[in-house]
């Protein structure tokens, strides 16, 4: 199963038609051309810098005589377009405003859509709830005289 972000645009109600949805895994096409790929999901800044970098790998490889350096770095740049380059268009898309509303697992895009829609709907027909929690001191690292907190490490723990 494949994990899929929901994008809705920038001020839509939820669930909207023109939502985006992400695959968050391994991207073929990216690993083969990683600079064509980024140009093609508008990731303009990403795209320059892939682009800078297969330069200098092919300036390693030819005239600096240095191959095994040159394909290395290469290599290095598809591999983590591939990996992580959806998860870039997801990151840019919401610094356009795109807001992630949602993360489905299911094997198909259409399906992780229809799958939000439903909740979205679904949630919008419940009552709302109040689930107001009151308000609690801060928890401080380490041990408070005439208290049950303590901490692990740098992490403020309660005991009960």
């Amino acid at each position: 199963m494949t994990a899929y972000l929901v994008l809705a645009s920038p001020g839509a109600q939820i669930p909207d038609e023109r939502s985006v949805v992400i695959a968050d895994r391994f991207a073929p096409v990216a690993f083969f051309v990683p600079v064509i790929w980024l140009l093609f999901n508008r990731l303009w800044l990403e795209a320059i810098a892939a682009a800078l970098v297969m330069a200098g790998a092919t300036m390693l490889s030819g005239s600096l005589g240095q191959p095994a350096l040159g394909l290395a770095l290469s290599l290095a740049l598809s591999l983590i377009t591939a990996l992580e380059g959806r998860g870039w268009r997801a990151a840019a898309l919401q610094r356009r405003g795109w807001r992630l509303v949602d993360v489905v697992e299911t094997d198909d895009p259409a399906v992780a859509f229809d799958i939000h829609a439903r909740q979205a709907a679904s949630n919008l027909q419940a009552p709302a709830r109040s689930n107001l929690v009151t308000p609690r001191q801060p928890l401080k690292p380490g041990r408070q005289p005439g208290s049950d907190h303590g901490s692990i490490g740098l992490v403020p723990v309660e005991r009960n």
